[in-house]
């Protein structure tokens, strides 16, 4: 794993990827990559503008089929309920891989169209139905995969069964303990997602990522509402100090391509604390192997969407 690059990608010929949030930052340069390399790539967008815009940047890039877009709200489950079905149809139920990227970062305290808090109905919520309802395109697929992007700030997080109800709620609100129980919960999604990989005997399997702390879009989130020149501030800071978008890709490209990967790994930068770097295989808290916290989440998450969840 020395060093490896974007040159190391395999050839993607024949393979249909569903990468989300690829209007800008790792989802955009992971969608670049794919289609690079020879994939059929389908991007999920909730601006048609933006969409658009990816959708042309990706096919100046494409070797193979026209990239396409789905447009999405993952924080409106009516919303990921319809694009699960358009990617279903469009695909003839056959998706070799998603990368569940698409996300937001500590922003001031907000609600979806669902009720939920904000954070935990695109970072948790939203991949999760839409992972399930995909599942039929996905199981029976030849070397299929599921990415989940967690991050550092998992590391630290914990929760229970009423935390939980507290954090759909929006309770005792503190932006980024929110954000890293997010993080924590998709890694839980991914392990019990290969749990139910193994039970159902599937030949797919569920992996994770995390870019390390990379200059990307997501800091926007951290200062929506805030004064400009806040704004600003932590533009520049990050900017400076974070690695590049396609060094921060680099993880999530390897969970979705490299050859050997197993079910239930979990990769990030190897430098610095892995905040920068080449991808290796990353480290992770007890909380994201607990088999009571994998429990709780899949009842929580299968209560709060109305998809049933795979065991």
């Amino acid at each position: 794993m020395t060093k490896w690059n974007e040159t190391d990608v395999p050839d993607q010929t024949g393979r249909t990827a569903l990468v989300t949030g690829a209007t800008g930052g790792l989802g955009l340069r992971v969608a670049e990559v794919l289609a690079s390399r020879g994939a059929r790539v389908l991007m999920t967008s909730r601006n048609a503008e933006r969409g658009a815009a990816a959708r042309d940047r990706v096919a100046a890039v494409a070797t193979g089929p026209e990239p396409e877009i789905i447009g999405v709200d993952l924080s409106d489950l009516t919303s990921v309920g319809l694009a699960a079905a358009t990617v279903r149809d469009r695909t003839g139920d056959r998706l070799d891989l998603l990368v569940n990227n698409a996300g937001i970062m500590a922003p001031p305290r907000a609600f979806s169209v669902d009720g939920f808090e904000s954070q935990w109905a695109t970072n948790v919520f939203g991949p999760a139905a839409l992972t399930w309802q995909l599942l039929p395109a996905i199981r029976e697929t030849p070397r299929a995969r599921v990415v989940f992007v967690s991050s550092i700030a998992h590391f630290g997080a914990t929760f229970d069964a009423s935390r939980l109800q507290k954090d759909a709620r929006g309770d005792d609100y503190v932006p980024f303990a929110y954000y890293g129980r997010t993080k924590l919960a998709d890694l839980l999604l991914s392990r019990e997602l290969e749990r139910h990989f193994l039970r159902s005997e599937s030949a797919a399997i569920s992996v994770a990522a995390h870019p390390g702390f990379s200059s990307t879009n997501l800091i926007s989130s951290t200062v929506e509402g805030r004064p400009a020149w806040q704004q600003d501030v932590t533009t520049r800071i990050i900017g400076a100090t974070g690695q590049s978008v396609a060094m921060g890709a680099l993880p999530l490209l390897y969970a979705a391509t490299a050859d050997g990967v197993r079910g239930s790994q979990y990769f990030g930068p190897r430098g610095l604390f892995e905040t920068r770097g080449y991808p290796h295989r990353a480290a992770r808290t007890p909380a994201s192997r607990s088999d009571a916290l994998g429990r709780w989440l899949l009842d929580f998450v299968q209560e709060k969407t109305g998809v049933t969840a795979p065991r």
